[in-house]
């Protein structure tokens, strides 16, 4: 099935954010779950993923991890090297969690966006006002989505989506600067 989706709208919903979502599993992981012979797990995280979610946070976008199916905090370690303070697991419902946020920042749904790729990310793609699907989601998801990125969960979506966000805002550019002239670290 093909999604047609029309690119200035998203670019003027992207504008707005300032709060960025998004769950950890398919998304900032792809669906694919290590384990060894004792059962422990163990989960992928592409590091171009980080830069995105870095990326925005230094500008001025929060970041947040809602996550309602992690059993050992996968994501906390990853959140807590990128240094963000919004990291939520199991949560019980993310659109409970994203009215929260959003009482707590005082904003509204319009600035509010979130990336899924399953049936459980719907109702938070619904109730924000930039909803991004990535390219490995569900019919569902990709049907209601904004934008959908070219690439997959855990493999550069969330990089992806941030460079949207910030080329919508006209940030990009100046990130860039900045980015190349401090270095890596």
């Amino acid at each position: 099935m093909a999604f047609e989706k029309d690119m200035e709208k998203a670019k003027e919903r992207a504008r707005n954010i300032k709060l960025f979502a998004h769950d950890v599993h398919g998304v900032l992981t792809p669906n694919t779950v290590l384990c060894d012979v004792e059962g422990r797990r163990q989960y992928t995280f592409w590091h171009m993923d980080g830069f995105g979610d870095l990326s925005l946070s230094a500008n001025e976008i929060r970041v947040a991890f809602i996550d309602t199916t992690s059993i050992d905090g996968e994501g906390l370690f990853r959140a807590k090297e990128l240094k963000l303070d919004k990291f939520y697991y199991p949560t019980k419902s993310k659109i409970e969690k994203l009215k929260e946020l959003k009482a707590e920042m005082g904003i509204t749904d319009s600035e509010i966006g979130f990336i899924g790729c399953e049936i459980t990310d719907i109702g938070a793609m619904k109730m924000v006002g930039f909803a991004v699907a990535t390219s490995d989601a569900i019919d569902e998801v990709k049907e209601i989505a904004h934008y959908i990125t070219a690439a997959p969960g855990g493999r550069g979506a969330i990089r992806e989506v941030a460079e949207f966000i910030l080329r919508a805002m006209g940030k990009w550019d100046v990130w860039v600067d900045k980015v190349t002239k401090m270095g890596y670290k």
